[in-house]
């Protein structure tokens, strides 16, 4: 099998119309395929395809992202050559990587799926009607008896001119695990534990203060309890002493007032005495 160069391509394309529309610029073999209108991301908001309907539109392809994109150039690879795609240099060295497969069986006319996914860091964005894809011929060495139309084989993609529907199903569905997606979703989870640590940290600093605020409460009332009995003790210690002093002087007085009664008694029985003595 030998791949054909740059003049046997642009022979073929003039001779049997294997791209239309026609011309396309040929570089060292390979015809260049330009973006058509029809893209599918995975990350579209509406989860859909979308149309590019202006001349040079955008479409951006983000890291992590699978897309889906439609060729503008439909192709007609004849029966006796297998055609072998790629993504042009320029654009595959900012990380975008063709995960469609590698060839295009012979007789296969239509237009071009390519999937790719964005394994690179930053949006990689692709302009409608702009050369991205690539395009190889190479001769097939077949018998005979040999048959290998593309025809009468069961293909579901025969006369293809638009994104199948069922390959935008098979992207959306389950949940898409790509590098980026994962390391958001680590991201997530650590900023979550983050705040569950903190949280516990807090709460682990209002127990702490808590408890340290309950144990300076109760030294507070032991003291308190400690001062008022000592307190109460001296009181009741100076209350009993001037308790005994006041039973002293009382008792002084007491004492007093018997004696000058026990005088008055005496005095009142002398003068009765010597009046009796007087008679």
């Amino acid at each position: 099998m030998s791949y054909l160069g740059t003049n046997r391509v642009n022979e073929l394309i003039a001779s049997r119309k294997v791209i239309d529309p026609a011309p396309v610029r040929v570089t060292c073999g390979a015809a260049e395929l330009s973006l058509g209108d029809e893209v599918f991301r995975t990350d579209s908001s509406e989860m859909k395809k979308e149309f590019l309907k202006q001349e040079r539109e955008q479409v951006v392809i983000n890291p992590g992202q699978f897309a889906l994109l439609l060729t503008k150039e439909s192709v007609n690879i004849p029966n006796d050559k297998i055609a072998f795609i790629s993504i042009k240099a320029g654009i595959k060295l900012k990380g975008l990587v063709n995960v469609s497969g590698f060839h295009v069986d012979p007789g296969f006319k239509g237009n071009l799926v390519f999937s790719v996914y964005n394994a690179g860091s930053c949006p990689i964005s692709l302009v409608r009607g702009e050369p991205c894809f690539l395009l190889w011929f190479a001769e097939l060495d077949l018998v005979q008896s040999e048959t290998d139309d593309y025809e009468t084989g069961d293909h579901d993609h025969k006369g293809q001119n638009s994104i199948p529907t069922k390959y935008i199903d098979a992207l959306l569905a389950g949940e898409l695990a790509s590098p980026n997606v994962l390391g958001k979703r680590i991201e997530e989870y650590r900023t979550e534990l983050d705040t569950r640590i903190r949280l516990v940290e807090k709460e682990h600093t209002a127990k702490d203060y808590l408890i340290k605020t309950a144990i300076g409460l109760w030294i507070v009332i032991i003291l308190k309890l400690g001062f008022d009995w000592v307190s109460y003790g001296i009181g009741f210690q100076k209350g009993y002493a001037s308790k005994q002093k006041e039973i002293t002087a009382d008792s002084l007085i007491n004492k007093l007032l018997i004696e000058k009664k026990n005088l008055l008694i005496e005095m009142d029985t002398l003068r009765t005495r010597v009046r009796d003595e007087a008679k």
